[in-house]
């Protein structure tokens, strides 16, 4: 008997933005993400965190991590303040393989049976993604670990 299908739709949980740090890592982000957040924080009277993660060979930062628990601009009532201007990795969730929240509706919708379908804002999101983010990530020369500081390494396996 074949799966039955459903569309995949975000519950505004906002468990993937309550869970920004994993075991060892935060939120990757990219260099001109961390400069917007920063500028939006400032302007919005936040404050966040933001550490390097990634570095290549020559000592350059090529991504960077959040290290908040939960993100500084979700609102009171589960919204973002900033959501035009959000990460790329949010835009992806629940598309990508460096996620430290979870998606309870993903969650929901396989408990029940369902094979999950997305829409194709979110899919083109994960291809950009995955395009651009994983190289950095399995090809940076150090990458910062939250509990032991910086790690050399020349290739990485999927955390």
């Amino acid at each position: 008997m074949p799966k039955l299908v459903a569309l995949w739709k975000c519950l505004r949980c906002a468990e993937c933005c309550s869970t920004l740090l994993g075991r060892r890592f935060g939120m990757p982000i990219f260099p001109e993400e961390k400069t917007r957040l920063e500028t939006l924080a400032r302007k919005n009277a936040k404050t966040i965190q933001i550490l390097p993660l990634t570095k290549d060979w020559l000592g350059r930062t090529t991504l960077y991590q959040v290290v908040e628990k939960k993100c500084p601009f979700l609102e009171r009532f589960n919204g973002c303040e900033v959501y035009p201007h959000r990460p790329l990795l949010c835009r992806a969730f629940p598309l990508h393989s460096r996620g430290v929240g979870t998606c309870k509706a993903v969650e929901d919708l396989v408990r029940r049976g369902f094979d999950v379908q997305y829409p194709a804002y979110l899919k083109e999101a994960g291809t950009i993604l995955a395009a651009t983010m994983e190289p950095k990530l399995k090809l940076a020369y150090k990458r910062y670990n939250l509990n032991h500081g910086w790690e050399t390494h020349v290739f990485w396996q999927k955390t």
